[in-house]
């Protein structure tokens, strides 16, 4: 069962690594996401403080992307499995 944004701010994927800056109420996207920050942050800060908080992310910078509904996630899943398919060729 998935899980839904309980308030909008930015949520960690560490595995990806990928930042999301998710709306409240939009489901999460598939895989664990930590929420991390509110949403009134600065996108570079909230870059920082996630490489800050997490050292094995600070090799590379951290990509945010916006998710503001579920069409959204589900956009992004796709893209997602894409690469992820790409990769494996």
């Amino acid at each position: 069962m998935p899980g839904y944004s309980e308030e909008t701010g930015y949520y960690l994927n560490g595995k990806l690594p990928q930042i999301a800056l998710i709306a409240k109420g939009v489901r999460l996207p598939a895989g664990r996401w930590l929420r991390f920050i509110g949403a009134t942050t600065d996108p570079k800060l909230v870059q920082e403080l996630a490489a800050d908080l997490f050292p094995a992310l600070r090799a590379t910078l951290i990509p945010i992307v916006t998710l503001l509904t579920d069409l959204d996630v589900e956009q992004f899943e796709r893209e997602q499995s894409e690469l992820a398919s790409m990769m494996r060729r």
